[in-house]
């Protein structure tokens, strides 16, 4: 079975104990979704058995399977928003460098993201995502010194931005990477950078907002 090295948990740092058996349970449940298991085929029992832990132990570490998704794929993205600078999220936007420097760190992620992608629901990809894509919202706000907008509107951005890294990772993963990340980057730069500055920066005239 071909293995992916996962690296320690992020919110763990204290125990070396906790650090191991999140991060063995972590790699149990990744190696049997990369052997092609279907995410909802595997069981709790199933996944602490191989990672060498009991259920005590699992659920003293997550609350559910799905926590173990969500915690990868929150750690995958926090990561590369971590890399994004402020300059990058300053508009308007002068190149597509921010979207190089994504689906970089998401091509050097490929195998991990490979797994969860393909084998996991969707849903439990997209929360964890927009979490960060909201908190990363909240930083260009900040950066372009422009008023926040409409709540409605910050769900629909963000949850559009999310789904379609999703549904590019989806196709770039089925086709095994052969587009470069300058290809994929520029298809996604095209697709959303104007509207998306246009929104962050509050000149749309359209707006969700249902009207009193």
């Amino acid at each position: 079975m071909n293995t992916t090295s996962l690296p320690a948990p992020s919110n763990t740092r204290a125990d070396p104990r906790i650090v191991r058996s999140e991060t063995s349970i972590r790699q149990a449940l990744l190696d049997c979704l990369a052997a092609g298991r279907e995410f909802n085929t595997l069981t709790v029992s199933e996944i602490a058995s191989d990672a060498g832990v009991t259920r005590k132990t699992f659920y003293a570490r997550f609350g559910s399977l799905e926590q173990v998704v969500d915690r990868m794929v929150a750690d995958v993205f926090a990561d590369i928003a971590a890399q994004i600078d402020d300059e990058m999220l300053r508009l308007p936007l002068k190149d597509n460098s921010l979207a190089m420097l994504v689906f970089k760190a998401c091509e050097e992620n490929q195998t991990v993201l490979s797994s969860l992608v393909r084998q996991c629901p969707a849903g439990l990809f997209l929360e964890p995502a927009s979490v960060v894509a909201s908190s990363l919202l909240d930083r260009a706000i900040r950066v372009n010194n422009v008023s926040p907008m409409p709540d409605v509107n910050r769900e629909y951005l963000v949850m559009t931005v999310t789904t379609m890294i999703h549904g590019v990772l989806s196709v770039w993963i089925k086709r095994g990477f052969s587009e470069s990340t300058e290809q994929v980057a520029s298809f996604i730069d095209t697709l959303l950078a104007e509207g998306l500055q246009k929104i962050v920066a509050g000149n749309n005239e359209f707006t969700m907002a249902q009207e009193k």
